[in-house]
């Protein structure tokens, strides 16, 4: 996980005036300042070479700028002497700064605005911009976030603070690009077979390829690889281009580009995030975010069918797209082909299709193997993007409650959910399992989530909280609640990248669950003893370190085979099509 800690304005030059960031972005080429800004998207978030701070300044400025640059780095060490952490926790690139740099440079510069500096003021004043951006985006939100807490006369615990420091955030920096390629492109074609054996779907499938000018989806994947594929192969830390060979290809492209005049400023850069490329000269376009193409390949496929289908007549329209994504192919269909792939023809188990037709309200997965149980519940769900971005925590809780723990009309959802499928085990209410051995049972309550947004600091221990105070409801009723383990959040992508390792047995569930709650869930970070603050500071975010990485870097260390096979068996079948056709 990304760990760093942004260096602001006032890191950069004290007490200097900062002045509005048109006024640093003035006098330069519009262009220029988006192929610019282009290139702070184009640096790894996660293992860059300019995360080191003098790199970056080497990186940025020009031998002419030297003594200016070297006036930073002493200005940024006094600064950082003055604090708790090392120099080596800081640095200067921030994803959100970029992003927002590339939003008003594309709303607010003028088309026609000419260079005017030289290049000595360009890269001072571009910096300054960028600074100033951090000093906003990371400096002052947190000062806000704080100050409405004090206002509150509120004390969050450590789990409450790394996620109200990371949630709004941590999807955009910390991702591996092979497993977010291998799992969006895996996902997409789940999507595609699951709605292609759907009557009601054929024609929102014809509509789709028709607007594309696709025969098929493996058709449309193909060319969206043709998208992916430089970002995936770029073999340095910059902007990305796309150059067309052949001008038939444009009209695909266009359909994934912002245009010159839309608006694109957007919480949570949700326009960014759907058109994720930009044409700077015909027949070439630019990356804006290499993380927003791949996720394009399945996060992004559910808005442009429902586009489709929004337009479509009335008696072809799908009714309840959203619930049929939602339910039917995310908590029944991915979720119970990934598990029973997983775990294989072993043990007891029931997906949430078998589950319903013998009790309304059952988990969604249940497997037990003797006294141990795995029972599963699945969420598609969203966070309101004006609450992800909110420096109010209750804003942010309150809208993951109403989708995880109860919603506006007071039903269940996850937490509670979880907990009712656990006293009616406990209480032999549960007719699918009914030789549950209530006495020496162990339960592994596992909260399955679709989005990345989820692997978030902290996130985990928050749910578990909440889970265990509604846990305790149980125990004020006289039920044994000893044997019931903490709750567990895993995102799906996580299980279909690990997938192969968790099928080989090298590694299970059972023993990756038991491990992350022992060290993990279970860590207290009042408990731990440190001999510095740098030392506590590392200790605090390694404990809150979600599932999904704990269990991606098991794996890795094991040497297991992941799901790669699965995906170069699908991949070849759309070049093969192509081949034949």
């Amino acid at each position: 996980m990304n760990n760093k800690i942004g260096i602001n304005f006032v890191a950069c030059f004290g007490e200097e005036e900062r002045k509005p960031i048109e006024e640093y972005l003035s006098g330069i080429d519009k262009a220029q300042l988006l192929k610019i800004s282009s290139y702070f998207l184009g640096i790894n978030p996660e293992k860059s070479e300019y995360s080191d701070v003098m790199a970056f300044l080497h990186m940025f400025f020009s031998p002419e700028n030297t003594e200016f640059k070297d006036a930073i780095f002493s200005n940024i060490v006094d600064f950082v002497q003055n604090g708790p952490y090392p120099l080596e926790l800081y640095e200067i690139p921030y994803v959100k700064s970029s992003l927002y740099l590339f939003e008003y440079i594309f709303d607010k510069i003028p088309e026609d605005q000419a260079t005017t500096k030289t290049q000595v003021e360009m890269e001072r004043d571009i910096f300054k911009a960028y600074v100033s951006l951090n000093q906003s985006v990371i400096t002052e939100y947190e000062e806000k976030r704080r100050a409405i807490d004090e206002a509150r006369n509120r004390s969050l615990t450590s789990s409450e603070v790394m996620l109200a420091n990371s949630f709004h955030n941590s999807d955009l920096i910390n991702f591996r690009e092979d497993k977010l390629f291998s799992c969006q492109l895996l996902r997409a074609f789940y999507y595609f077979e699951f709605l292609s054996e759907r009557e009601e779907c054929k024609a929102l499938l014809e509509a789709f390829y028709k607007n594309y000018g696709v025969k098929d989806y493996k058709e449309y994947l193909r060319r969206l690889l043709g998208i992916t594929y430089p970002v995936l192969m770029k073999d340095r830390e910059a902007h990305t281009e796309i150059h067309l060979e052949l001008e038939e290809h444009a009209s695909f492209l266009d359909k994934h580009i912002i245009e010159i005049g839309e608006e694109i400023t957007e919480v949570d850069f949700l326009t960014v995030r759907s058109k994720p490329l930009y044409k700077f000269e015909p027949n070439k376009y630019r990356v804006v975010y290499p993380l927003f193409v791949i996720e394009m390949i399945y996060n992004g496929l559910y808005f442009r069918l429902r586009a489709i289908n929004d337009d479509l007549p009335d008696e072809h329209k799908v009714k309840k797209l959203y619930d049929l994504k939602t339910y039917e192919y995310s908590e029944q269909y991915v979720l119970s082909k990934i598990l029973k792939e997983i775990y294989g023809k072993r043990y007891i188990q029931k997906s949430g299709k078998e589950l319903d037709a013998i009790l309304p309200g059952a988990p969604d997965y249940y497997v037990r193997n003797g006294k141990y149980v795995h029972l599963y519940e699945s969420k598609d769900i969203l966070v309101k993007k004006e609450a992800k971005q909110s420096t109010d925590y209750d804003e942010l809780t309150e809208d993951l409650k109403l989708k995880l723990v109860e919603n506006q009309q007071g039903k269940r959802k996850a937490v509670r959910q979880l907990v009712e499928s656990i006293r009616k085990l406990i209480t032999q209410e549960a007719t699918y399992d009914v030789n549950f051995p209530v006495k020496k049972a162990q339960i592994f309550p596992i909260l399955v989530l679709h989005y990345r947004m989820f692997n978030a600091a902290g996130f985990n221990a928050v749910i578990n909280t909440w889970f265990k105070e509604e846990l305790q409801l149980l125990e004020g009723d006289g039920l044994d609640i000893t044997k019931v383990h903490d709750l567990l959040v895993i995102d799906i992508e996580t299980l279909i990248f690990n997938k192969e390792a968790l099928k080989s047995g090298k590694i299970t569930i059972q023993e990756a669950i038991i491990e992350y709650e022992r060290d993990y869930l279970k860590f207290d970070v009042t408990q731990a003893k440190a001999s510095s603050q740098d030392e506590l500071f590392n200790i605090s975010q390694n404990a809150s370190t979600p599932f999904s990485f704990f269990l991606d870097n098991k794996v890795g260390k094991l040497k297991l085979n992941r799901s790669t096979r699965e995906l170069l068996t699908k991949a070849f079948t759309l070049f093969e099509d192509n081949e034949n056709g």
